[in-house]
Parts: structure tokens; C-alpha cells; sequence
């Protein structure tokens, strides 16, 4: 299965024949040049029998849990307000993604990672009318009454990121659409029927100790990139601000995707473990989480994933290094 170009990364023969530097810390691979590379050591907690344990039962993020659709209300703050409270406050880097809970009987968190935060925005930025590449298409059914208690429905086809694969075909629920007393509940219910593999096979049991269900929705880029052109649409066609104001997808600035870019091109990761005899690797998915995290910890939520129009331009704008 091969990536489209607009997906693809450096191999690591490619990523050796650069220039081997040294970097202090995570954020010091920001400051690699394009022919620089760095090795750090492989880096994900002890505890875990490998990243992908480490993705399913690593320490989370934990937005504000609600309860009540009044409590919701009451509190009055926006997913976005919510995740500078808990990104600015949240000790240490080693966590595999931030999770929401939703209001009512579905008592299935929620749980999204960065790396698919940064894959949903690349997704976005491929399916840009100027690069004539795909696009994203969206059709939501907002006219009925109550909408206005229980969100809107939107059915999203997205572009695949392999060659050869057919489009997404999804649809999302409970998507907050209209200014009123209940769109703060309704964002904590977001929900969507779509299955594509690294949902599908993304099992996960609780260990003893968790005080939440084994029940859990895994959030992927094909759902956040759809949204994110739901954002545009909406705005574009009513200057209905709701969506985006309601979004529980953190958006990365052009910083932050700069900086995942090096992950994927100019790093990669000494391991022990391997039998090739210079035992590096690239960066495994948890590894990449993690570096997320940490550039979070170090730059603060608005400077990583609280892009403003001015300073970034347009999200579907960005620039992928393609």
C-alpha cells in the first residue's frame, strides 16, 4: 500500500544520507535544517510493551468532564477554551492523546491524538481547490427543529491518503449547529459511524483501575479533515460560525506542523532492540505523539494548535513541504 506523494515522508536510507547534528531535547529537532538529521534515543514510558499499547493505555489529556446538559451550559466554555485550560495545565509530555466525555446514555469517550490532529489538517491542506489534487465533500441536514437540541447531521466523503483506495464515506451526528443554550452539551456528543482501518481494529480493554468504560470512540483524520471542511462550508455559505466555535479538534499552527514535519524527515530513533546493525528506525506513531506533547509543554497551547487567521492564513493553505 503506497501513499500518495502529498503523503509520503523521507525513507530512513534517505533521511542518513543528510547530515548527522545534534539536537537538545525534543524541540531542538525544530531548529534542523532541510539536510540535517538527528538520532535520538527511542523515548516511549517504561510500562508498556510497545507504542501501540503505549497509544491505547497511555496517560490522556482530560478535558473538563460534564455531566448535564445544564452544567454544560452553565460552565459556558467552548471546546477550544476547554483545551488551553487542560493543554496549559497538564504536567509532563508522555500522553497519547486528549479525551471528552459525552452527556447522556452513550457513555463512550472520545479520545483524539495530535498525530491525527496534524493528518486531518494534512488531508484538509491536500484537498485544497488550488492544488487540484480532491476535494472534500460535504452535505449536512441542519433544517429540522431539533437540531437546535441534538446537533445536525452531515454526510462527509474524504479522500484517501493510499493510492488506489476509494474515498471515505461517512456520516457525523450530533454536530453543533445552531447558536443556542444546548450547543455545549451537543459538542460533547459528537459521533460519527465511520470505520476505516485504524478504527476498526483499534480494540481496547480498561485495566482494572480505570474509572471509565473499555467503550471508546477513537477519533481519526478522515473525520477531523471532513470537519474541518464542514468549518469552511458553513462559514463560506451563512457566516455560521457554530461548527467552529463548537470544534473539538485542535488546529495546528504552521509551526507545529513544521515541526511534525522534521519528525517524519530529519529524525530518527536509536533502538536497541533491532537487528539491523546500525539499530535506527524512524519514529514510531507513539513516539510521534509524544514529541507533540512535548512541544505543547514547552510552547503552550495557543503558539501549537490555536491557529489565528492572520498570522497562519488559511489551514487548507499551509505548507506541507510537498
Amino acid at each position: 500500500m503506497t501513499k500518495k506523494q502529498f503523503f509520503q515522508d523521507l525513507s530512513k536510507g534517505e533521511i542518513k544520507g543528510k547530515d548527522l547534528v545534534e539536537v537538545t531535547g525534543f524541540i531542538g529537532v525544530q531548529g534542523l535544517g532541510d539536510e540535517e538529521y538527528a538520532v535520538v534515543p527511542e523515548f516511549v514510558p517504561r510500562g508498556f510493551e510497545s507504542a501501540r499499547k503505549f497509544m491505547k493505555h497511555g496517560r490522556e489529556v482530560k478535558l473538563r468532564r460534564m455531566y448535564t446538559v445544564e452544567q454544560a451550559s452553565k460552565y459556558g466554555k467552548t471546546p477550544v477554551q476547554m483545551r488551553e485550560d487542560a493543554f496549559n495545565f497538564m504536567k509532563g509530555h508522555n500522553y497519547c492523546g486528549y479525551s471528552f466525555m459525552p452527556i447522556g446514555k452513550d457513555s463512550r469517550k472520545r479520545k483524539v491524538n495530535l498525530v491525527e490532529c496534524l493528518e486531518g489538517a494534512r488531508i484538509f491542506a491536500y484537498a485544497n481547490p488550488n492544488q487540484g489534487l480532491s476535494s472534500i465533500k460535504v452535505k449536512h441536514y441542519s433544517d429540522a427543529k431539533r437540531v437546535r437540541r441534538e446537533g445536525a447531521e452531515v454526510v462527509m466523503e474524504v479522500p484517501s491518503r493510499t493510492k488506489g483506495e476509494r474515498r471515505m464515506q461517512f456520516k457525523m451526528i450530533n454536530v453543533p449547529f445552531v447558536d443556542s443554550f444546548e450547543k455545549f452539551a451537543i459538542a460533547q456528543n459528537l459521533g460519527s459511524d465511520h470505520s476505516c482501518g485504524s478504527k476498526r481494529f483499534n480494540i481496547r480493554y480498561r485495566y482494572s483501575d480505570d474509572k471509565e468504560c473499555s467503550g471508546i470512540v477513537n477519533v481519526c483524520a478522515h473525520e477531523i479533515a471532513g470537519y474541518h471542511q464542514l468549518v469552511q462550508d458553513v462559514w463560506d455559505e451563512d457566516k455560521n460560525i457554530v461548527p467552529l466555535q463548537m470544534s473539538q479538534f485542535a488546529i495546528p499552527t504552521q509551526e507545529t506542523v513544521d515541526y511534525y514535519l522534521k519528525w517524519e524527515n530529519n529524525v530518527l530513533v536509536k533502538d536497541d532492540s533491532l537487528k539491523v546493525k546500525d539499530k535506527l528506525r524512524k519514529p514510531n506513531r507513539a513516539e510521534k505523539e509524544i514529541a507533540l506533547w512535548a512541544l505543547v509543554e514547552g510552547w503552550g497551547h495557543d503558539r501549537t494548535f490555536f491557529a489565528k487567521q492572520s498570522k497562519d492564513g488559511s489551514l487548507q493553505d499551509y505548507d506541507w513541504g510537498v
